[in-house]
């Protein structure tokens, strides 16, 4: 053999194990016939790249096709290889969910258009994309009054469900159905709950007497004015524990279609080792089952500087720096945006404390100067 054939031989070879080492994020197209509706996941080639996500939300679904082009490629300038589109909630969908006609948005109804179908076979081209489903329901608790929350001083929430009624009733059997079509009829790789929150609500008489039989007491925890203390512990365990029941039927359906499951959830501000227990999503629970966290970074909303992200980030890697994405929210107190120059702060101290996966909410608040960040911060 040549000297020149030999050099050659080897170039190759060196070639083929560095792409074999290096770290790619590729999206899978779907497999089969169209009409089979089977959709894999995405797979991860070698050590996953670090996250870089963007919800991305219209300021008006029905006109939103005039701004996918300019959206698209901001995000792939910037970066992004991972989208969240809103798929909306039992009552107000984003997509053509068959059999509940009724509860197709007024945009879906008036267009025609499914847009998570639309978005998701677009966006997964080139990027992980993530189906966001809310759990808020004001209308489904007009319609039901007594499904309604009720809050530790005895008003209904009129946008919460009830615990129990979550986990047991009617709204979850629905909320259960909208997460299995999605999962099986939509292009997506991963399907994500927000908005689960529970703390000042889910004190009424169907919530006490799950919480009475999983604790064995015989009323709520009471401070001594009579309140109920909804800081105590025993409520968060109770609630994280019945809450990770129902977790598991939505991460049972998610995984039986190859989707994975994401978790929103807070930060405890006073107190970060609380991990939110007092909202029933204690982390390490939530974690034994669920593939990630979105965790809630909402520093200029919530008011504090974002340079505390470093020592947020670097409490949040004890439970697996791939498991866990910081949502950086842009929005403000009194309607304001968080200024480029914060978010910039924000996303740096986020990976100074060892959190390499971010996600950024909404994109309907990103400015020219935003943009620039992500640019000069994650820009191919």
């Amino acid at each position: 053999m040549k000297l020149g054939q030999t050099i050659f031989i080897l170039l190759v070879a060196m070639l083929m194990v560095t792409n074999k080492s290096t770290a790619t994020l590729t999206p899978t197209p779907p497999a089969g016939d169209a009409t089979e509706k089977v959709f894999l996941p995405i797979i991860l080639k070698g050590k996953p790249p670090a996250v870089h996500a963007m919800r991305l939300d219209y300021p008006d679904w029905a006109t939103s096709r005039t701004l996918v082009d300019t959206m698209e490629a901001h995000m792939q300038r910037a970066g992004i290889n991972m989208v969240g589109l809103g798929a909306g909630r039992v009552e107000w969908t984003y997509f053509k969910w068959d059999g509940h006609e009724s509860d197709w948005s007024s945009a879906v109804k008036d267009t025609g258009i499914d847009f998570l179908a639309e978005d998701a076979t677009r966006f997964r081209k080139w990027a992980h994309v993530d189906a966001v489903v809310d759990v808020l329901a004001p209308n489904y608790i007009k319609a039901h009054p007594e499904t309604a929350a009720i809050s530790f001083y005895g008003q209904p929430s009129e946008n919460t469900v009830s615990t129990t009624e979550l986990v047991e009733g009617n709204f979850g059997k629905q909320l259960l159905a909208m997460v299995e079509a999605i999962a099986a009829n939509y292009p997506v790789d991963s399907i994500s709950l927000t908005e689960l929150f529970y703390h000042s609500d889910g004190y009424g008489a169907d919530d006490k007497a799950s919480y009475l039989a999983y604790s064995g007491r015989t009323d709520w925890p009471r401070l001594s004015d009579g309140t109920i203390d909804i800081n105590d512990k025993s409520i968060g365990d109770w609630r994280t524990h019945v809450l990770d029941i129902f977790l598991d039927k939505i991460v049972a359906i998610c995984h039986q279609h190859g989707k994975q499951f994401f978790m929103d959830v807070a930060l405890s501000l006073d107190d970060l080792t609380k991990m939110t227990n007092e909202h029933g999503t204690n982390y390490k629970v939530v974690l034994e089952h669920t593939d990630r966290l979105v965790v809630w970074g909402y520093y200029d909303l919530d008011n504090y500087p974002p340079q505390n992200f470093v020592s947020i980030a670097q409490f949040l890697t004890q439970f697996g720096k791939d498991r866990i994405i910081l949502s950086v929210g842009l929005w403000a107190q009194n309607n304001q945006t968080a200024s480029p120059e914060s978010f910039r702060v924000a996303i740096l101290s986020i990976q100074q404390g060892g959190i390499p996966n971010i996600w950024v909410t909404p994109s309907l608040l990103m400015s020219a100067e935003h943009w620039q960040v992500l640019n000069d911060l994650w820009g191919k």
